[in-house]
């Protein structure tokens, strides 16, 4: 996984796309935030097989699967969303996973 992708890396491969951050912290209590983690995948396989396989495995990896952190607990780690679509280009598919990441500090 990139953040940002090196030149000349081959395909397939999956990127950080972005992330946001909401606080749901209570009145009283723990810090918590609600956490959104926007992971994409490419390649340039032929057809959408690849791209589907990648976010099934990840999903696999990380839905409601405990996730240990440095700092804080991950109360609960969640595949929300999963897609694949054809670029402009015509030959690389990129596939998209939404994650929710809940942590407690």
């Amino acid at each position: 996984m990139f953040d940002a992708v090196p030149a000349g890396t081959m395909y397939p491969y999956v990127t950080l796309d972005y992330e946001a951050v909401d606080n749901t912290t209570p009145v009283s209590g723990k810090k918590r935030e609600n956490r959104l983690f926007y992971l994409s995948v490419w390649s340039s396989y032929k057809g959408q097989a690849e791209v589907k396989r990648i976010n099934g495995e990840i999903a696999a990896a990380l839905d409601e699967v405990p996730l240990p952190l440095s700092t804080g607990t991950a109360v609960s780690v969640r595949v929300l969303r999963a897609g694949t679509h054809r670029e402009p280009d015509g030959v690389t598919y990129m596939g998209s996973v939404t994650l929710r990441i809940i942590t407690q500090h």
